[in-house]
């Protein structure tokens, strides 16, 4: 069985996926093509953990978890955005 992760391993993971997410969305936006395969499977997996965790622990990774949905939707804006640009040259 494996060992779920706890609150800080889970902290550490959602901050390196925002910071990852936001690199992408700053590369797209540069023009560069970016292969996001996994990404959501990483997302979906911080958001199974999260909901194992008790209910006080995961409540302080809330705010982090909107930043990350927040992030996500700009990656997709921008993504958008750039296969729009290149529909047009």
């Amino acid at each position: 069985m494996t060992t779920l992760p706890t609150k800080d391993e889970l902290a550490k993971r959602l901050k390196a996926t925002i910071d990852y997410v936001r690199d992408c969305d700053r590369r797209v936006s540069q023009g560069e093509i970016m292969d996001l395969q996994g990404l959501d499977d990483t997302v979906v997996d911080i958001c199974d953990h999260l909901g194992q965790l008790p209910e006080e622990e995961s409540q302080l990774l809330e705010a982090q978890m909107a930043v990350l949905i927040k992030d996500l939707e700009q990656l997709a804006d921008t993504m958008k955005e750039q296969e729009e640009k290149m529909g047009e040259a």
